[in-house]
């Protein structure tokens, strides 16, 4: 389609039309004002420079940098990014710390350096946020506290002034009150410490009434039979119920009763280390009254037996337990629900796998207490 004129739709030919330089010449030199002088520009000059003009213009229309969305004349564009923009980083008058200026009521909200009045309206108008607890507790004539013995079951309370009356007054009553919740705690710590071994107390008697696997084999020794082994390994291992100790046995002649334990100790040991460990409770018995306490001047010995058919060729594992290793080794760990404890670590699981010591499922352990400077009952 052949272009046209606008105004009369002449048909136009490309190869007639022309630059008419002379008439650009003349239109450039025409003078103009500034496109925003209707805004106030001052600007006049030849239409050549108007674009170059306007491309610096102050007048012109621009939208904020910082991507808030405001459009302003370019003139207030500082004045915008320093004071009004709400995208602008500010520093917080109470704390301090770097902020975005639309955040800053929220900061507020929360600051803990923010003046805020006292609740009680007394002569410090205004505190810090972060002190306001301190300055009522403290500070504050007018703030209702409670007796300073409140806990222990005084129930006045009363102004800063009032309380100190009170505090200087009631001395005598404080101190009963006092004396009284102390007798109380000691009555509640000793039937917290008795609940544990009590509970260990039962298990080693329900465990003696339905156990076979002790035997005593003289008054210095006892041998331990373990049966379904791998079932109490993987029972301790799920963290299930396994009571900690085996029956409740009495050495005679010197009457201390003792309660090895070392098949559940075992399993946790091979959960968490490489060694086997051993350990032995010393129980309350009937005859207590009558020894000598606390248990610690004798030799005890633990031999986990070889369960090889060649008796010749069957190497137990010892574990022996010097006196001066008593100290250590029987410390009082009540926190475990067992008057007395101890621990000894053997060789390496790999060895103990290599024979026979658990055989058919079955593992048999031999406690030893030395005897002879016992005096019999």
């Amino acid at each position: 389609v052949a272009p046209r004129c606008p105004l009369d739709q002449v048909a136009i030919d490309k190869e007639k039309v022309y630059v008419d330089k002379a008439f650009q010449k003349e239109t450039d030199n025409l003078g103009v004002k500034c496109s925003f002088s209707a805004r106030g520009c001052p600007w006049t000059g030849l239409l050549l420079e108007l674009m170059a003009h306007m491309e610096g213009c102050d007048r012109m229309m621009t939208t904020c940098p910082m991507r808030c969305g405001v459009e302003f004349e370019k003139r207030f564009l500082e004045k915008h990014r320093n004071d009004d923009c709400p995208k602008r980083e500010i520093h917080c008058q109470f704390c301090e710390i770097r902020l975005i200026a639309e955040n800053e009521a929220e900061h507020l909200e929360i600051c803990p350096k923010f003046l805020v009045p006292c609740p009680n309206k007394c002569k410090r108008r205004e505190v810090a946020r972060e002190r306001l607890t301190e300055h009522l507790e403290n500070e504050c004539m007018k703030q209702d506290l409670n007796c300073p013995f409140a806990s222990y079951g005084c129930q006045f309370t009363g102004k800063k002034k009032a309380m100190k009356e009170h505090v200087a007054a009631k001395q005598l009553n404080h101190m009963e009150i006092l004396c009284a919740a102390v007798q109380a705690g000691r009555q509640k710590s000793r039937r917290i410490k008795t609940k544990p071994y009590k509970r260990w107390r039962r298990r080693c008697w329900a465990s003696s009434a339905g156990s076979t696997g002790w035997r005593t084999c003289t008054d210095r020794s006892s041998i331990w039979k373990i049966d379904n082994y791998e079932e109490k390994l993987a029972e301790r291992q799920e963290r299930q119920e396994v009571h900690p100790s085996s029956a409740a046995v009495p050495h005679q002649p010197h009457g201390y009763t003792s309660s090895p334990c070392p098949p559940v100790s075992m399993a946790m040991a091979r959960a968490v280390a490489s060694t086997c460990r051993l350990f032995v409770c010393i129980c309350k018995g009937d005859n207590d009254p009558l020894l000598a306490w606390p248990f610690r001047a004798y030799k005890i010995t633990f031999h986990l037996i070889d369960q090889c058919e060649d008796v010749a060729a069957r190497r137990n594992i010892v574990y022996p337990n010097t006196c001066k290793e008593n100290r250590p080794f029987l410390a009082v760990r009540l926190a475990r629900e067992t008057p007395v404890s101890g621990r000894l670590d053997s060789p390496n699981w790999k060895v103990i796998g290599t024979l026979d010591y658990i055989k058919d499922d079955t593992m048999y352990i031999k406690v030893e207490v030395d005897c002879e400077d016992m005096e019999p009952l």
